[in-house]
């Protein structure tokens, strides 16, 4: 966070009261899923159940209810995860009589906002427009903000976001002539699990590939558990590019207006001044609902605003971090503090006497239709912006990436798709027949769409595209159509482009100052990738990948482990850990009993325990040193956001 003396900083948080602290309950012993399920189904409208290791609490929501168990008192200090998702049933209660739908309820319930439909406004009176949803959703989850000093602090965390799919069956799209060989239905189940408040119209399940299909019947490849299936009875998947396969093929003259249109729609929503706005009208209008009822005894009401942290070192609280000092030379002859950039114009990189290719060439793969926006900003990301620099302060990238790098040469080579399609194959193509060439490539830069980061694996075409430069050995940095078009910000968005692509070639443009210590201190990133060939019916295999800094944040080494199964994975980890260590250890000359300091990022929260099995049984390997070692996990992605309101 940038220092400012004008900061209005929000959270999307709303903090709750509840009306005491004390409320009566039940205890029963758990026995299995199967009987919290049906006590769940059997008494929905008289108890609220909740599992705690090897108990159910069971709290009525009635006075005139009978006893069930043995009675407690609780006590939402000493019991926060159950008062907060007392609370978070309340608010899904609420909801649903108010008439509205839900997409999900637990963890985080998709509350859809059915007057608002999207794509009647794309499309207006086109009468194949009803094959199609597109809702605004609000998405709410309960959180407890545990300070070290005060008392726990309940609330709601509130976002905005979309939901889309199909209405219209396959049989139906088969009519309108949308060719669906190929591609992933699913279909509506019923699942003991799913909450009752959710529409099964919105919680489809994945059926498989559509192979062939005679008369009303779908001979699938790619199963689970079924290989054929009526075309009444599943949907298309509701992917991106389903989705835009459907428009294209019914609407092809319009197809560019209508993407257009609902990117507009969904900024509307998503964007950050109206996403704050819902999230005080909703805040507003649950305020008016009053008290809330959770339970016989316990009720809570909302703040009147989002929460306003405090500036501390508590839970909750915000901070500035102190600004580093950065190095530009080996042996620290040349140390500035940050921000860099102007330095790095002036002096060059780190490694300015000592980067071994000073001539080099890229790649860049993109949709055409968006020829004219790439060639500019490539030329610009090449030769630089004249002219941005001001008197007040220091704008970057005047120069461009050969002089900013201390580069002799830099050739850029466009490579469009063929044809309009930006799907997975023809990002896919069109990397082969650049890695074809007689003359390799240092970098490839892909152009993207910001939508493909919500599509997975194999259906992702970035994903695709990296994967198969990487296999070759050419590094990647992709950038999304979006922010090349959003002119405002392109000096910075040069900017931060020039300095990975820099890295990616094995270039440091600085290190961070620190203070020598007595240990030899790494950081090592630990990550997979899931090679799986097919989504449902061929087993997951993986690749271990690690890559090593030093504490200084200066680049070391990389390792990838060959294919392995997910019973193969520790051991298959466990070997690359090893041959990494033994790789530095030899550059770095270490003895028996020098100290070393590991510290471990974790990537993937799916398998952390098998990679931490992993990184114990490593450490316990090199019992020669003297070894500390902790873990770090950066999670991807969460539901808090923060707003400035006085950042313009």
């Amino acid at each position: 966070m940038y220092r400012r003396t004008n900061n209005d900083i929000k959270l999307n948080f709303c903090p709750i009261t509840f009306n005491t602290n004390k409320f009566q309950g039940y205890e029963i012993s758990y026995k299995d899923n199967q009987q919290l399920e049906e006590l769940r189904s059997k008494y929905r409208n008289e108890y609220f159940f909740y599992r705690k290791g090897d108990l159910v609490q069971c709290i009525p929501l009635l006075d005139s209810v009978e006893a069930f168990g043995t009675a407690k008192e609780f006590d939402i200090s000493r019991d926060p995860s159950l008062a907060k998702t007392l609370a978070h049933d309340a608010l899904i209660r609420l909801f649903a009589l108010k008439g509205y739908e839900f997409a999900s309820a637990f963890p985080t319930s998709r509350v859809i906002i059915k007057k608002e439909e999207i794509f009647s406004k794309i499309f207006h009176d086109k009468v194949e427009g009803n094959f199609l949803y597109l809702y605004p959703i609000y998405e709410i989850e309960s959180r407890t903000i545990i300070p070290y000093s005060n008392a726990a602090k309940f609330g709601f965390v509130f976002n905005f976001s979309v939901i889309q799919g199909f209405n219209a069956n396959i049989s139906r799209l088969i009519e309108l002539g949308i060719d669906v060989l190929n591609r992933y239905v699913e279909t509506e189940t019923k699942d003991i699990k799913r909450h009752p408040i959710v529409n099964p119209k919105y919680d489809r399940r994945l059926a498989g590939k559509v192979d062939k299909i005679s008369g009303d019947i779908i001979k699938l490849q790619d199963f689970k558990d079924i290989s054929e299936i009526r075309t009444n009875d599943c949907y298309l998947e509701p992917r991106l590019e389903n989705i835009e396969h459907c428009i294209s093929s019914l609407y092809p003259s319009d197809f560019d207006r209508f993407l257009r249109k609902k990117q507009e729609e969904i900024f509307k929503i998503s964007g950050a001044k109206n996403s704050f706005e819902r999230i005080s009208k909703i805040i507003q209008w649950l305020k008016d609902q009053g008290s809330i009822n959770c339970s016989k005894d316990l009720s809570f009401s909302l703040s009147d605003k989002a929460f306003t942290p405090i500036f501390g070192r508590d839970a909750g609280d915000f901070r500035f971090l102190q600004s580093p000092d950065c190095v530009l030379r080996p042996g620290g002859s040349i140390t500035v503090k940050w921000p860099v950039d102007p330095h790095l114009e002036e002096k060059g990189p780190f490694d300015t006497e000592s980067y071994p290719k000073k001539a080099i060439r890229v790649a860049v793969i993109f949709p055409p239709r968006y020829q004219g926006e790439v060639e500019v900003f490539m030329n610009q990301f090449k030769n630089g912006i004249n002219g941005v620099n001001k008197p007040d302060r220091f704008v970057p990238y005047s120069q461009g990436f050969i002089r900013k790098y201390r580069l002799t040469s830099c050739e850029i080579n466009l490579y469009p798709l063929h044809g309009n399609d930006d799907n997975p194959k023809s990002y896919r193509d069109r990397c082969i027949a650049v890695l074809s060439e007689d003359i390799p490539y240092d970098l490839a830069i892909v152009i993207i769409r910001e939508d493909f980061h919500k599509l997975h694996g194999n259906d992702n075409p970035y994903f695709i595209a990296k994967s198969t430069f990487m296999s070759q050995g050419v590094p990647v940095q992709e950038i999304e159509i979006e922010t090349i078009q959003d002119q405002r910000s392109r000096v910075y968005v040069l900017n931060n482009m020039s300095l990975a692509c820099y890295a990616k070639l094995g270039g440091i443009p600085w290190v961070l100052s620190s203070v020598p210590s007595l240990a030899h201190e790494l950081v090592f990133g630990i990550g997979n990738a899931n090679i799986r060939t097919n989504r449902l019916s061929s087993p997951e295999k993986f690749v271990g990948i690690t890559t090593v800094f030093s504490g200084d944040g200066n680049y070391l080494l990389s390792n990838i482990s060959k294919e392995a199964t997910i019973e193969e994975y520790k051991e298959m980890l466990l070997g690359v850990l090893k041959e990494t260590l033994e790789q530095i250890q030899k550059r770095y000359a270490w003895q028996p009993k020098d100290k070393l300091r590991l510290i471990f990022h974790q990537s993937f929260k799916r398998y952390k325990d098998i990679e931490t099995a992993a990184i114990k049984d490593f450490i316990n390997s090199i019992s020669e040193y003297e070894v500390e070692y902790s873990f770090v996990h950066i999670s991807r992605s969460h539901p808090w956001r923060i707003f400035d309101l006085n950042s313009k």
